[in-house]
């Protein structure tokens, strides 16, 4: 092994929106790893940018379909931005509705993992020349990619070894066909046996993987709990970014929104609250969230959608909220995560509301940092919220020193380092900490 030890993370994602892939390698890379992700280009070039002194690659993993990649012909034929846009969201639909009409029709069609063999070409010069000792597969998409550039390499001479970071429950996936679910559990099984280490990031999570995976080890947790000394105060403040003075009661929401998450619960609840406000942190252009504005004018005044700020900041940013809030539905992988967002309400010391998923309500209900209302009851979101609203005070008072030490990334990472150097036989020197600031994309040169 290198004197450096040296640790290539593989996900199908764009890597910025990926809280937990960037904490990885920015904790790993100042404790003194080599960090090097790849990730998918969302743009369809290659580029590069970095996190703290772990390096980020994107490259073309996914066939995006996107203006850009609309054939030359149609190109020519069609020179307008709106009318390239247009073809390109019909490529997408046309797509979709094959695949559904194939299965309707009960059309055999073999199961195959999409992307693998485009990914694994692409990524293997990549590893070859990085000559990594773990290769780690962040969620079940990049494990089948994972695990073919470790059989490649140690089929060359070198001996990488496997850590799948089971991200989400496979069987809870909701957007996964039952061919597409069984072929990734399939392919979970197979490979978790010879992983050197599995990750999950709860025990209810655990309970179930433990069968699902056909492993008699229990997976290591390593919780998605926010960064707290990366964090920095935010550019933006969240009040004068939406207008509103100190004193008007604010409930917030970050993250990812669709129909599943349960906005539309707290934006019905809004009606009954005179003179509270809802700010969405999110991508203005999100299909769910304009849905919600155009159905809702009446709110216009009360109902507010910022853009993301860097994660670094994002807990200060939250701060300047009154509530937190988790309203999501019930899904079997809702009910067995502590997600990000609710570390992060917590270390910006936001009383959180949260609907009756299992871990979560447990969890609210334990530390008292909260309240709990039945996931799509707005009357009874109106009476958790008014709770809330009338005594923040009681609910902040939970976050004692020792409560938000326990949940941040920090004592997460100890056992991440933990486990990568008892794999790897390693005694890495740490680095002084750079900042939690991910660089801008640059296109990437060649040589990688």
């Amino acid at each position: 092994m290198s004197q450096t030890p040296k640790t290539l993370h593989i996900v199908l994602n764009g890597v910025t929106e990926d809280s937990r892939v960037l904490k990885c390698a920015w904790s790993l890379s100042n404790a003194g790893w080599d960090v090097l992700v790849v990730g998918s280009s969302p743009s369809g070039e290659a580029d590069e940018l970095t996190i703290g002194y772990a390096r980020i690659i994107r490259l073309p993993l996914k066939l995006v379909i996107r203006k850009e990649n609309i054939p030359k012909l149609f190109r020519a034929l069609f020179k307008g931005e709106t009318m390239l846009w247009l073809i390109a969201g019909v490529l997408r639909r046309l797509r979709k509705y094959r695949r559904k009409l194939t299965e309707k029709l009960g059309i055999k069609r073999e199961v195959v993992v999409p992307n693998l063999h485009r990914a694994v070409k692409l990524i293997t010069p990549v590893a070859v020349g990085f000559d990594p000792d773990i290769v780690h597969a962040h969620d079940y998409t990049a494990l089948p990619i994972a695990a073919a550039i470790v059989e490649m390499l140690q089929k060359a001479g070198r001996p990488a070894q496997l850590i799948y970071d089971a991200h989400e429950y496979v069987p809870g996936v909701a957007h996964l066909t039952k061919p597409m679910a069984a072929l990734y559990t399939k392919i979970e099984r197979k490979y978790s046996s010879g992983a050197a280490a599995v990750l999950s990031v709860s025990e209810p999570m655990n309970d179930l993987l433990i069968e699902q995976l056909k492993v008699t080890r229990r997976p290591t947790i390593v919780a998605n709990d926010p960064l707290v000394e990366g964090q920095q105060p935010s550019k933006r403040h969240l009040r004068t970014d939406i207008g509103v003075e100190a004193d008007v009661p604010l409930m917030v929401y970050s993250g990812a929104v669709a129909p599943q998450r349960g906005i539309q619960t707290a934006l019905a609840a809004l009606r009954q609250l005179d003179g509270v406000h809802l700010a969405l942190i999110a991508n203005p252009k999100n299909k769910t969230e304009m849905d919600l504005v155009a159905s809702s004018p009446e709110l216009a005044d009360r109902f507010h959608i910022v853009t993301y700020v860097p994660n670094s900041e994002l807990v200060s940013y939250l701060s300047g909220a009154d509530i937190g809030l988790i309203p999501i539905l019930h899904r079997l992988n809702h009910e067995i995560s502590l997600i990000t967002k609710f570390g992060e309400y917590m270390q910006a010391l936001l009383p959180i509301l949260v609907s009756d998923v299992k871990t979560m309500s447990a969890e609210v209900k334990k530390l008292g940092n909260g309240e709990v209302f039945i996931a799509e009851d707005v009357n009874d979101f109106v009476r958790a919220a008014k709770l809330v609203l009338a005594d923040p005070a009681k609910y902040r008072a939970a976050y004692t020193e020792q409560v938000l030490s326990e949940r941040s990334w920090e004592r997460q990472a100890e056992i991440l380092l933990d486990t990568y150097n008892q794999i790897a036989s390693a005694t890495p020197t740490a680095q002084p900490h750079k900042p939690f600031v991910v660089s801008k994309p640059k296109l990437l040169e060649e040589s990688v």
